[in-house]
């Protein structure tokens, strides 16, 4: 098993997710169960295949915008999970996700 290269900080925020290859190309709502600065690990009714590439909206705070993610891929799935690795995201939502995971790191 590979050592992950950055911690996962334990969370419950609303996600929702779209691509061209899902089955019902609508955009599909979720659960962030972990995240870090590069990925993080999604529940929800509709999994997403192995290498699938999607958009996330996250919601990580109330009452701030969304963090976009324009590409993410799905690196595994299980049951009702999948995790994917943030692959484009433009700079300023990445500092916005950054300055989220820091505020994490010095509350655990």
């Amino acid at each position: 098993m590979e050592g992950r290269k950055h911690t996962r900080f334990a969370v419950q925020l609303p996600v929702s997710f779209s691509g061209d290859q899902l089955s019902d190309g609508g955009t599909i709502g979720g659960t962030i169960l972990n995240v870090t600065a590069e990925g993080c690990a999604i529940t929800s009714d509709a999994v997403a295949g192995l290498g699938v590439y999607l958009q996330l909206t996250m919601q990580l705070r109330e009452r701030e915008e969304p963090i976009l993610v324009d590409l993410a891929a799905v690196r595994w799935t299980s049951a009702r999970r999948f995790g994917v690795e943030f692959i484009k995201i433009r700079p300023e939502e990445r500092e916005r996700l950054k300055q989220f995971v820091k505020a994490l790191e010095s509350t655990s």
